[in-house]
């Protein structure tokens, strides 16, 4: 078991083996929950300033370190305002990529190791829109008003972002994984104490399938947490296959038949349950660390093993797609496209997203 394994039992599993690792993390996240009390305290006193970006801003984040279903929020919110010729645009960090930005996302090869992988993933299945990189988040929004002319931001991973100012404060909330075992970082998942929900207006709870008999217990807790916000509940559901290298037609499907999965995600066992959800037998199976660089010899390995697993294709994510260079293995490769599904809240969710954008376009 690696060490990311190990931590990640400690997070969301059994935990159990040695006690050394965990007194390791505790010991680390009482430093951090000192950082976090200072800059509640600077925030507080307004010592620390909040800046406004230009247009309205709604932000979407998380809690937890690692995935939620972020960013097919992001998407799904931009696609809503889209739709409503309000000129929407997307600002991130850009983790993982070399640019400190302020810098508009060009789609195409080496975009993930340029911007970072979520942002190149956005700025190809969301061309229309907008995307600016930026470790700057507001300058990221200067940018994106000025040179693109969007009217109202997205800002993906920015709850804990407190210098950018929004008008929205969406906060996604994995149903099935929730806290964890309910720690501070690097003890547990958590960046911020539960309590910090309160500054949400809203909660979106993703994977509500996947959450069985602790649902309800969940939503009264999130409702306790925070009771002025609204809940809203959907899931995260596979879209459309597909072929790498290739534009999607609707034929296109891996052929009948296991195949190899591979991805690099925070909640990686969640892909795999998604294919054999959807009636797919997975005869082979890779996972790395979130945001995983995939190098020359990774691909060539996994196209060897897909290519001996006896799979009829190899499938990985949109996320993990825009990370490799190319596909060298025999069997074809696709990808599996994923989009946020809403099941409960939808009508109040779009009247909290006009209400944030229309106070402030001109």
């Amino acid at each position: 078991m690696t060490l990311s394994e190990k931590v990640e039992s400690i997070w969301y599993g059994p935990g159990g083996g040695s006690v050394f690792l965990p007194a390791l993390l505790g010991a680390a996240s009482l430093v951090y929950r000192v950082g976090l009390g200072v800059r509640e305290l600077l925030y507080g006193a307004g010592v620390k300033g909040v800046k406004r970006p230009p247009v309205p801003c709604v932000s979407v984040g998380n809690l937890v370190v690692g995935g939620t279903g972020k960013t097919p929020v992001a998407r799904w919110i931009s696609g809503f305002y889209r739709r409503r010729g309000m000129s929407p645009g997307v600002i991130s960090r850009g983790y993982g990529g070399e640019r400190k930005g302020p810098e508009v996302v060009t789609a195409g090869d080496g975009a993930a190791g340029l911007y970072g992988d979520e942002p190149a993933m956005l700025a190809l299945l969301q061309p229309e829109v907008p995307v600016v990189i930026g470790r700057d988040r507001w300058a990221a929004g200067v940018k994106a008003a000025d040179a693109c002319g969007v009217k109202v931001l997205v800002a993906d991973d920015a709850f804990q972002h407190r210098r950018l100012g929004r008008d929205l404060d969406i906060v996604v909330v994995d149903a099935e994984r929730f806290f964890g075992n309910g720690r501070i970082f690097p003890r547990g998942p958590l960046r911020e104490p539960v309590s910090a929900l309160g500054r949400a207006d809203v909660i979106l709870l993703t994977r509500v399938s996947a959450a069985g008999e602790s649902l309800d217990e969940r939503r009264a807790l999130l409702t306790e947490l925070a009771p002025a916000a609204d809940l809203v509940e959907g899931d995260i559901v596979p879209t459309r296959w597909r072929p790498f290298g290739q534009e999607a037609r609707d034929s296109d499907e891996p052929p009948e038949g296991g195949v190899f999965a591979f991805c690099g995600l925070a909640n990686s066992n969640g892909f795999a349950g998604t294919l054999r959800g959807m009636g797919r037998a997975v005869d082979g199976w890779r996972a790395f660390p979130d945001h995983h660089r995939y190098s020359r010899g990774d691909i060539e390995a996994l196209a060897l093993a897909a290519d001996r697993s006896g799979a009829v294709a190899a499938v990985t994510t949109a996320k993990d797609a825009v990370r490799l260079g190319g596909w060298p293995g025999r069997v074809p490769l696709f990808i599996l496209d994923v989009e946020l599904n809403i099941l409960a809240g939808a009508e109040r969710l779009e009247e909290r997203l006009t209400a944030a954008a229309m106070g402030r376009i001109e």
